[in-house]
């Protein structure tokens, strides 16, 4: 069967130079498998003219691109990491890290201290004041650091900051002109040193408790305040729980090796805070004269005393 192929399926125009095109007839002659040929070498050449153009160009994009890309990413790694290392956190925003919120902050930097402790077996010489068990001077000592310490105004913003309700948290007194707008409120610190000072007491309890407690171990309350201090102290320590290394020395005298408590601490500078602390804080005669019961529209809770003794 002869293939015939019209004139117009192949788009050529009527005056165009048979020196530039194939004529019909030679397609009937060669069938249509010349045809196929004729299409597909049509569709070669136009490939092969866009590749010889558009290849080499393409490649140079791409590596311009490249390149381009990875000076892009090598600049912000560059830059971020020298903004890291410019901007370490400082002394305060490390004390912030590691406390739950606290207005002090906001109102003292707390500077740094290292030191090494005091750890050896034997006292001193001369002798730690804070190893005096009982005594006037020992007393004003620990009252110093701990018990006479004035608490300090925080806002009702601070209190809700701390997790507390405003609505229980106790108000300053009028008296004191403070605005109202002025809660009570004191450092966990001072309170723990206060039961470390309260243990000390404890040790020598006929000197200081038997002629207002009766002999050891004296009254209900006496008792629930100690070991509220033994409970809170070890609350304290394993909540902070120091990882500073403790090595061990042979020493004179010992079968055993024998611990070094002797190390090198970075601490918040107690002294300062305590002084600041004293120089912002209000006057507690004045506090606890004038707080002496609820005002009327005070909330009061109720105090929980498990009945399990």
């Amino acid at each position: 069967m002869e293939h015939r192929i019209e004139r117009a399926s192949l788009d050529i125009p009527d005056n165009a130079s048979t020196s530039h095109h194939f004529s019909t007839e030679s397609l009937r002659n060669d069938g249509t498998d010349d045809v196929e040929k004729f299409h597909l070498l049509g569709d070669g050449d136009k490939r092969s003219e866009k590749g010889s153009w558009w290849n080499p160009w393409s490649t140079k994009v791409l590596t311009i691109v490249t390149i381009l890309n990875l000076s892009l990413f090598c600049t912000s790694i560059f830059v971020f990491s020298a903004s890291r290392s410019s901007k370490q956190p400082s002394d305060q925003d490390s004390w912030r890290a590691t406390s739950y919120y606290s207005p002090v902050f906001d109102r003292f930097k707390i500077p740094k201290l290292t030191k090494v402790t005091n750890g050896t077996f034997w006292d001193t010489d001369p002798p730690s004041i804070w190893r005096v068990r009982k005594g006037p001077e020992a007393d004003k000592a620990w009252k110093a650091i701990g018990s006479n310490i004035a608490p300090i105004i925080i806002s009702s913003s601070d209190v809700v900051k701390l997790g507390k309700d405003p609505k229980t948290a106790v108000k300053a007194p009028p008296e004191m002109n403070l605005g109202s707008d002025a809660f009570i409120a004191g450092m966990d610190v001072f309170h723990h040193l206060h039961c470390l000072d309260k243990l000390r007491r404890e040790i020598s309890y006929t000197h200081y408790h038997e002629a207002d407690e009766g002999p050891r171990p004296g009254s209900e309350l006496h008792e629930a305040h100690i070991d509220h201090c033994l409970d809170i102290l070890s609350q304290a320590l394993r909540c902070t729980g120091s990882v500073d290394m403790v090595t061990f020395n042979w020493v004179e005298g010992h079968r055993m090796p024998q611990p070094d408590f002797s190390n090198n601490k970075v601490c918040r500078n107690f002294e300062a805070l305590r002084e600041w602390t004293i120089a912002n804080g209000v006057d507690s005669d004045h506090f606890f004269k004038a707080a002496d019961k609820p005002p009327a529209d005070a909330v009061v809770i109720p105090e929980f005393r498990p009945h399990h003794k």
